[in-house]
């Protein structure tokens, strides 16, 4: 699962919006404190971290994969500690109590809540740049980061690398230019987002070839996967202008195994496809553990 530009674009507009409001709560919560109506503020409510528009807004944001939900649960905890802490200090400054301790406590949890939101910040700009800009999906930095920790989480299913290529690409571009071969490149990226399932991710590799790592709990159902997938792209027309374009893709297919590196398995999938080049165009090849290539079929 990803998020492309746009996606995390509003969240940071949102989250930047929710963190604005908060300052207004906090200042908000510290005149109510002046005025003498305490009782009647929200920011005595045990619950206040919840109904707050930051808490509103945390509520309502759900997290893509472990990394961002580490990020979230970050934010969580130190905004709610935040405001248990603030409720603590207005009943404090009411009572006209000396306790400098608390002042000195709410100063720290809110440099612990900032310094949460800032990292989760950090995650998103990170996450955008490993964005690729033409088609929306995650590119190959992304892919390189990532491929590790994919495959350490395989638990009863197993990790399959697809290895798309467009066939006969430097065609398109020399005959209808690089608009069209830029829009062939979109709209293939938009037909994998909507063909492959939740836990799966695609990726722009290079150039014309594309990546999707696949779960499936056995080979064969993986290599009916990448059919599928080859199929419904050799029946989709891409439109530009006025005009239908038709493509096709080569698909090498194979299992990445407990502890091999992402090169050593693009070799393997790369290897695969090539065949597919070579006997044909528009098929699927699958590189088995012993390093046989197999035609896949019905």
């Amino acid at each position: 699962m990803y998020r492309n530009t746009q996606q995390i674009d509003n969240i940071l507009i949102d989250l930047n919006k929710a963190v604005d409001a908060h300052y207004d709560w906090l200042i908000n919560m510290f005149a109510c404190v002046v005025n003498n109506n305490i009782d009647q503020s929200e920011s005595i409510n045990a619950h206040s971290h919840h109904l707050c528009h930051f808490g509103r807004w945390l509520d309502g944001h759900q997290p893509m994969n472990q990394e961002e939900s580490s990020c979230l649960q970050a934010i969580d905890a130190t905004h709610t500690k935040m405001h248990n802490c603030g409720r603590e200090l207005m009943c404090v400054i009411r009572d006209k109590k000396t306790n400098t301790d608390k002042f000195s406590e709410f100063k720290h949890r809110l440099a612990l809540f900032s310094a949460a939101v800032t990292a989760y910040k950090t995650y998103l700009l990170k996450l955008r740049g490993g964005v690729d800009i033409l088609t929306g999906l995650p590119g190959r930095r992304m892919l390189d980061e990532r491929f590790e920790q994919q495959l350490k989480e395989v638990s009863d299913r197993k990790m399959y690398m697809l290895l798309l290529d467009i066939d006969r690409f430097k065609d398109v571009n020399d005959t209808y230019g690089h608009l069209v071969g830029d829009s062939v490149l979109r709209e293939l990226a938009q037909q994998l987002r909507d063909r492959i399932r939740g836990g799966d991710t695609a990726y722009r590799y290079g150039g014309e070839e594309f990546i999707i790592i696949l779960y499936a709990p056995s080979d064969r159902e993986a290599c009916m996967a990448a059919m599928r997938l080859r199929e419904s792209v050799a029946a989709s027309a891409i439109h530009y202008d006025d005009k239908a374009l038709n493509i096709t893709v080569t698909i090498g297919v194979t299992q990445a195994w407990d502890g091999e590196s992402i090169g050593i398995v693009v070799k393997r999938a790369d290897a695969a496809m090539y065949r597919g080049k070579q006997t044909g165009r528009n098929r699927c090849m699958f590189m088995d553990e012993g390093g046989e290539i197999h035609l896949i079929t019905h």
